[in-house]
């Protein structure tokens, strides 16, 4: 399978790969109730949820085009890769970077609308080339 297949036809797996990578590598997240106020979550904690919640999202999403078998655009599924590291990177190594890691993660959940909505618009063009093949 070639390189730019790779990416058309299994962002499921990459982006499964990805997750369990930094999932296993990463760093600890702290969250939990501040004893001080006692109602009060740390800001951290909610960087932390949006990653856990954005990521099965997309690992959902590329699963179902994978059943499908739609394939995705290259150049969108690559770059999408690429900022899902970015978030993963800079969330472990710099914590104090809010604005960047909220912002990465929006970039991330548009990329991955725009992916998965060229996927099933080019969902006839997809199975003629695969039916050909």
């Amino acid at each position: 399978m070639a390189f730019s297949e790779l990416f058309k036809r299994r962002m499921f797996l990459l982006t499964m790969i990805l997750f369990v990578f930094f999932g296993y590598f990463g760093g600890i997240q702290r969250m939990g109730i501040n004893k001080t106020v006692g109602w009060a979550w740390d800001i951290i904690g909610w960087v932390y949820f949006v990653k856990v919640y954005f990521i099965p999202i997309f690992i959902i999403g590329y699963g179902i085009l994978a059943l499908l078998k739609y394939s995705t655009h290259k150049s969108l599924s690559i770059s999408h890769l690429i900022i899902i590291a970015l978030t993963f990177i800079l969330d472990d190594t710099i914590s104090i970077t809010l604005n960047i890691i909220v912002t990465l993660n929006l970039i991330s959940l548009i990329l991955f609308l725009s992916n998965f909505i060229w996927s099933i618009r080019h969902r006839n063009s997809n199975l003629d080339k695969t039916a050909s093949i």
